[in-house]
């Protein structure tokens, strides 16, 4: 095999790239060459279930820097995720060594503080990807946070951030494109007054294409309401292809109608919880026909004629949630069971009609059912 040290290492690393981790450690033990390319690929990606393999990672790490060999394994690594009871020590001990990662998960992180967040952006000034679930963080690591060049920000059930931190992360604006915040306590959001200057940073954020925001134990309505208002008269951006808004409570036909006109990017729209009828189902078919996926659950105004006049229209779609609307599968006699995801205890409400392949059944007059293999649903919270 002596011919593989005269292949460009460019090349060994292109066809490496597309074997799996396990591979990779076979093909380390051919040669130097073979070793060398496949040790930055082998560590480019850190998953770390326990805090028992974080201690030992960070010995190890700890060793590559201290020895005199060329390669310092922590400069590596570039997407980090961490699971598991870690403190705040525990984490600084080890992101001192991956300096140069741009992806970082935090998950069941619920004894990471604001003690860990402020240090941070001196320690790993990369980060375009950050995720956090449950850390015990407050509007002071938002701040912190604010200095990542972030393109992708994602928090789920942290609950000490307020509504200022939307006004922190205008400090990233040029950057942000994701924001998906998921049972995060935001202190604020129920108040008119404060919800409105929430509304007016977060539009600040113009190069977002992608905007999340679902809470079924706290109040964003009046956030919630205030956005869908300002939305059309703004159209803070231009390239958003991803909406979900949850609770709706009091948005009607003609907020959501504005809001659809004013945004014709859209492929993934949720409005759920809301008061909208079959007259925004028609609008989206209307003013968005490469929508993909819909979320209008627990918006008892929607009817099955509604729903079917949308599926006739857009071509593209793959899913729609439409759980607790009263829509039951025999108001689909032409879909295959397998086309919609229902309950699994009466009354057997339909809660997803799911992809594309049901397009040609809904064309059908003759109710008989389609011979089509089954499409794994993809649908939102």
């Amino acid at each position: 095999m002596n011919h593989l040290n005269h292949l460009p290492y460019e090349l060994i690393s292109s066809i490496l790239s597309h074997v799996d981790k396990q591979d990779l450690f076979t093909c380390a033990l051919i040669d130097k060459s073979f070793y060398k390319t496949t040790l930055p690929l082998l560590w480019q990606v850190l998953e770390i279930d326990t805090q028992d393999t974080l201690h030992t990672m960070t010995r190890i790490l700890e060793a590559s820097t201290s020895s005199s060999s060329a390669t310092v394994l922590g400069e590596l690594v570039r997407s980090v995720m961490l699971r598991g009871e870690l403190s705040d020590d525990d984490l600084l001990a080890f992101i001192k060594h991956v300096p140069l990662i741009t992806d970082l998960s935090l998950k069941y992180s619920r004894h990471i503080s604001d003690d860990s967040f402020v240090h941070l952006p001196g320690l790993v000034p990369h980060l375009t990807h950050l995720y956090i679930w449950g850390a015990d963080i407050t509007q002071r690591s938002m701040e912190a946070i604010a200095h990542f060049p972030l393109q992708q920000l994602t928090l789920i059930c942290c609950h000490k951030f307020d509504y200022n931190m939307f006004a922190s992360l205008t400090q990233c604006s040029s950057t942000l494109t994701s924001l998906n915040i998921r049972e995060c306590s935001l202190h604020g959001l129920e108040t008119p007054d404060t919800a409105q200057q929430a509304v007016a940073n977060l539009m600040a954020l113009h190069h977002l294409t992608s905007f999340q925001i679902y809470s079924t134990r706290h109040i964003y309505s009046p956030f919630i309401t205030a956005l869908i208002v300002d939305v059309p008269s703004m159209a803070p951006w231009p390239e958003l292809t991803l909406l979900y808004l949850y609770p709706c409570y009091d948005v009607t036909d003609s907020m959501a109608i504005a809001l659809l006109q004013a945004q014709p990017k859209l492929t993934h729209v949720g409005l759920v919880d809301s008061q909208i009828t079959n007259k925004t189902l028609d609008a989206i078919a209307t003013y968005l026909p490469e929508v993909v996926e819909i979320n209008v659950k627990w918006s008892d105004s929607i009817y099955p004629d509604g729903l079917r006049r949308l599926l006739k229209t857009c071509r593209k779609l793959e899913s729609i949630g439409c759980d607790i609307c009263e829509i039951y599968p025999h108001h689909f006699p032409e879909l295959a069971y397998f086309k919609m995801y229902n309950d699994h205890e009466p009354p057997f409400h339909v809660r997803y009609l799911i992809d594309e392949a049901f397009v040609a059944d809904i064309d059908t007059d003759t109710g008989t059912i389609a011979d089509t293999e089954y499409c794994n649903c993809r649908y939102w919270p």
